[in-house]
């Protein structure tokens, strides 16, 4: 059911500001990863594992507004007003196919990895190991993409909130707490 004037339902809405949350933080580690990476540079694998994580990071915050939800919700843009071009939607497409094969999920088909074994205490044994991928999965120039696009989506949710705020502002009257925190008290 719509809501007044808005084209959107009120769980539509409550994505929609959860939304906000989920893009800064998005946002956020993708600043942090561009701040303390050189590209031109090589890392050892403990930092390379840092900036994956701020990928991941990234990556799964970015893509949490585009993945239905348990109850069929998504941030759905189009009733916000907002429009993607052709680059930013294959942009997102990259994204969450990322997140769905890789980083949320690690599908067998995606995996990157080297096991060996070498023989240890005088050939009476022998001891595993495992090597795996610790690069980045984007590149700089896509990194790049996504702050201008991250910017984007932040400012342009700004503008619907503002006008949600002057035409109908008792829509932004709530207080929400996960179910998990209500059912302990």
């Amino acid at each position: 059911m719509a809501l007044g004037i808005m084209k959107i339902t009120e769980q539509q809405l409550i994505r929609a500001i959860y939304s906000t949350w989920d893009f800064q933080q998005a946002l956020s580690a993708l600043t942090f990863l561009l701040e303390d990476c050189d590209f031109d540079r090589n890392y050892d694998k403990v930092s390379l594992r840092r900036f994956r994580c701020y990928e991941s990071t990234l990556i799964v915050s970015m893509a949490r507004p585009f993945e239905t939800t348990r109850r069929g919700t998504t941030i759905g843009l189009r009733a916000l007003g907002i429009t993607l071009s052709q680059e930013e939607k294959k942009l997102v497409a990259r994204i969450l196919e990322l997140r769905r094969k890789i980083v949320a999920h690690s599908d067998e088909e995606e995996m990157y990895f080297r096991s060996t074994s070498f023989p240890v205490l005088d050939g009476k044994g022998n001891f595993p190991h495992f090597q795996f991928n610790e690069g980045l999965h984007l590149e700089q120039h896509e990194l790049h993409r996504l702050e201008t696009l991250l910017r984007s989506l932040k400012a342009k949710l700004a503008e619907f909130f503002f006008r949600v705020a002057q035409e109908q502002p008792e829509l932004l009257e709530k207080y929400r707490e996960p179910d998990s925190i209500a059912k302990s008290e």
